[in-house]
């Protein structure tokens, strides 16, 4: 492969560590702007979710004492299923034409919670947990862009606690991605060409969290949300403009 490539993937790993490490979610969304650039679309989402897991794995550790598992266990089996079927379909279909379709939707859900949140409450329940895991399954099933839907239920069920709402959402982003990854190779998305390309992943995101473990405990929860909705509202602008 060209170096260029390990170059990037070592940048955008920082940048996409930085923003899941401060927000709670965020890398597959940033690095996903890059990769499809010099890689295909089905393998730049597996190596964004290899990459991802070590991020998720390290934050759900750091914070494990905080984790609500419990009320994990619906979203992740609803995820599994979900997500393993939009896999198989990934291989099978064609999907660049649907990722524009999702960059809509995250402009939507941001608009929605900057301008609307105040009037109309998401309450953490079954319901609200089966749509928002179905939407992430698909997204990240398909796209390796997961994230922004559980973003909406786990804050609900946080409430005002910061801590409760990084560890239990990095938990969730751990334990379904295992499944996401095993998912991949077995349908043969994973490639050996990926391989090297994990290492400067791994080095950029160390370097990234480093950076946003500092900037985190600065923020309080109605900062946090403010930057997680921005970040919505700009990732999917660019999704949708580079992609229509």
């Amino acid at each position: 492969m060209n170096i260029w490539y390990y170059v990037s993937v070592f940048a955008a790993s920082i940048g996409g560590s930085l923003v899941q490490t401060t927000t709670g979610f965020g890398y597959g969304i940033f690095v996903m702007l890059f990769f499809p650039l010099f890689l295909p679309l089905l393998q730049s989402s597996a190596l964004s979710s290899i990459i991802s897991l070590w991020l998720s794995g390290s934050l759900a550790w750091k914070y494990r004492r905080h984790a609500d598992f419990h009320a994990m266990w619906l979203p992740i089996v609803i995820y599994v299923t979900v997500s393993n079927v939009a896999v198989w379909l990934s291989t099978r279909v064609a999907v660049g034409g649907l990722k524009a379709y999702f960059g809509l939707f995250l402009i939507l859900v941001a608009a929605y919670f900057m301008f609307f949140s105040n009037r109309i409450h998401l309450k953490a329940n079954p319901a609200s947990a089966a749509v928002c895991t179905t939407i992430s399954g698909v997204a990240g099933g398909f796209f390796g862009i997961g994230g922004p839907p559980m973003v909406l239920y786990f804050l609900a069920l946080s409430g005002e606690d910061k801590l409760k709402y990084l560890a239990t959402i990095q938990a969730f982003f751990f334990l379904t991605g295992i499944s996401n990854v095993v998912s991949r190779a077995i349908n043969g998305i994973i490639t050996v060409e990926l391989l090297p390309l994990i290492i400067p992943g791994i080095a950029g995101m160390v370097i990234g969290q480093r950076i946003g473990l500092k900037i985190v405990g600065r923020i309080d929860i109605e900062r946090l949300k403010k930057l997680i909705y921005c970040f919505l509202a700009i990732a999917g602008l660019l999704t949708f403009v580079t992609n229509i």
